[in-house]
């Protein structure tokens, strides 16, 4: 199930809005349902559920005394740092501030004048986001996390993660099996997300244990399974070791 949220202060574009994406879902094989349509930002965020695929169709300039579009784009990456953020505007300049922000925003709408083009970027958007779900669910439903930088940002399957540590305010260095690169936000942001075999090996470092090879308290190392170590201080590993211990024996 896809849950997907809009928001316009205008309810004429509102109703637009929600009309084209009722027609694009209704035929889709993926199960979607509009969750909420309202020109209230409080009645998004009083829905939100990360457990759920969700996409959020926001204005970008909404007329509201506590949120604008960016404000309530930042209200749900509290809540669901992995759901699909689309803005649609009539105001093309404010594309940068998505990037100033670092929202991780999958798309930006610019409204045009012919309603048909503003069907068939919505309906293209739709398609990009159904895909990208089949392959996740083909993957033996193992999610795919979006990491964000202030360049780019990345798609990691859960199963390929190996570990991700802190190395700067607000800064992380994610291995995968594929990769290694630096992405923006706290382990906090994620670790609530994750499956409970990734634990915190240190205050500043959350590992896969199905990607540990072995610890040492004499070296004072973590084993990866990529031939990397994560260094720990005998206090750490003597509270670490038998998680891992008792991880492997229910996994034999």
């Amino acid at each position: 199930m896809i849950k997907i949220f809009v928001c316009d202060d205008q309810e004429t574009h509102l109703a637009a809005i929600t009309k084209i994406i009722k027609d694009k879902t209704m035929f889709e094989e993926i199960a979607m349902q509009i969750e909420v349509a309202t020109t209230n930002p409080q009645e998004i965020i009083g829905n939100l559920d990360a457990a759920t695929t969700s996409i959020y169709f926001l204005d970008i300039d909404l007329a509201n005394e506590q949120y604008d579009g960016l404000q309530l784009a930042l209200k749900i990456r509290e809540s669901d740092p992995h759901g699909f953020i689309i803005f649609i505007t009539s105001h093309s300049e404010f594309g940068m501030l998505t990037f100033e922000y670092k929202l991780g925003a999958f798309d930006y709408i610019v409204k045009p004048t012919d309603p048909e083009l503003l069907k068939n970027k919505i309906d293209s958007a739709i398609d990009t986001i159904c895909e990208r779900y089949r392959i996740d669910q083909a993957n033996n439903h193992e999610e795919e996390i979006e990491f964000t930088s202030d360049r780019d940002r990345k798609y990691i399957r859960l199963k390929d993660l190996v570990d991700i540590e802190v190395v700067g305010n607000h800064k992380l260095k994610v291995v995968s099996k594929h990769q290694i690169f630096e992405c923006n936000g706290s382990l906090e942001k994620f670790e609530g997300h994750f499956p409970d075999y990734f634990i915190r090996c240190r205050r500043d470092a959350l590992v896969n244990l199905k990607e540990v090879v072995e610890c040492s308290s004499k070296e004072g190392i973590i084993k990866l399974s990529n031939g990397f170590t994560i260094e720990c201080s005998k206090w750490q590993i003597k509270k670490f070791a038998p998680i891992l211990a008792k991880f492997k024996s229910s996994e034999d």
